[in-house]
């Protein structure tokens, strides 16, 4: 899964070993990403992979097999090669590592919006097709939809992770959101509510792409595709509140 972890990155191009791990050609990279470290004794002297990182993976994989309430954290503790001691130090519990991984792709959906300088109808432009790209990228990312389909399937059963989408993903991305459109009001480049600005973009963006992908009724889109549904959404929401 393309995302972002606290601490040094540990991607590998796709279709490319490293004596720390592999990452199959035609899979996704990053936290999420399923990728099985090679034995120890493989591995160059001094190259380690992150214990942060490997709890986060060992956690992906067994959500995916057993779902979360199913999913222990002894279990993830003996995929990661790690003790429960250093897992519950990095985490505190089962819920905080399902926090961290979904946290983790919720920051990189909001990258474009961190420090947005949105002075003229070019920069707004601009900052909204960057962050409407990027967040498609990652919502249509095969391991974000594989998390979607767990917290749908088992969100009677065990509630944790829908609440945890919606608290650590979901929330942060519509408030950076509707700052950035506070933002744009405040600069006179668009005029109407924040709230429903932001409702209505982050609509634009998902209507036409997130529920067919989650029933498994298209594939994932190319990035070409995504850049197009993102300067499509721009220019509706620009056409309907911008304010010349």
């Amino acid at each position: 899964m393309v995302a972002l972890i606290e601490g040094p990155p540990f991607v590998v191009p796709c279709g490319t070993g490293e004596r720390s791990h592999t990452v199959p050609a035609g899979t996704m990279q990053g936290d999420f990403a399923m990728k099985r470290p090679k034995p120890d004794e493989d591995r160059a002297p001094g190259q380690t992979i992150p214990v942060r990182a490997r709890i986060l993976n060992a956690a992906f994989m067994v959500l995916q097999e057993r779902g979360y309430a199913a999913t222990s954290t002894r279990e993830i503790a003996a995929r990661a090669k790690v003790s429960k001691r250093e897992l519950y130090a990095q985490f505190g519990s089962k819920e905080g590592i399902l926090g961290a991984l979904i946290a983790a792709r919720a920051a990189k959906m909001r990258q474009p919006l961190e420090h947005p300088d949105v002075h003229d109808r070019a920069s707004l432009v601009a900052t909204l097709r960057a962050f409407g790209a990027g967040f498609l990228g990652q919502l249509c990312d095969p391991a974000v939809v594989s998390i979607f389909r767990l917290a749908i399937s088992g969100a009677e059963r065990s509630p944790e992770m829908s609440r945890a989408l919606d608290s650590k993903a979901r929330a942060p991305v519509r408030a950076a959101v509707e700052a950035l459109m506070r933002q744009a009001r405040a600069a006179g480049l668009v005029a109407g509510e924040p709230s429903a600005m932001m409702a209505r973009f982050l609509a634009l963006l998902t209507g036409e792409v997130h529920v067919p992908l989650l029933l498994g009724l298209v594939a994932t889109p190319e990035p070409s595709e995504l850049v197009r549904s993102a300067k499509a959404a721009t220019d509706a929401i620009l056409r309907l509140y911008g304010s010349d």
